[in-house]
């Protein structure tokens, strides 16, 4: 009967060292990832601040794309209209010009 019991008590050591050895694995794991999530938080809370600064930067952009615009005037475009024989003079000029290259 004693020996049983060794027996028992031995298998009962062994089991609670393996799970001494377990929890101390599950700790070490557990404060990996809590520093894990600390770091992601971080890089997380950074990129949030980076996207309110980046939106900030869009607003500014589109009130002075506002501004800009309701500054330009529309300045009237002056059209060199030509009558037609100032036209016809004009091709006929081109004419002659194509002509003494042909014969160049």
């Amino acid at each position: 009967m004693t020996e049983k019991l060794n027996t028992l008590l031995a298998d009962i050591r062994s089991r609670s060292m393996q799970l001494a050895s377990d929890l101390q694995n599950e700790r070490s794991a557990h404060q990996s990832l809590l520093e894990e999530k600390q770091k992601l938080e971080t890089l997380f809370n950074e990129e949030q601040i980076q996207v309110a600064q980046l939106k900030e930067q869009i607003e500014e952009l589109k009130t002075s794309l506002t501004e800009t615009n309701n500054k330009v005037e529309e300045s009237p475009v002056v059209v060199n209209s030509r009558n037609a024989a100032q036209i016809d003079a004009l091709v006929k000029e081109i004419e002659f010009c194509i002509e003494k290259l042909k014969q160049s």
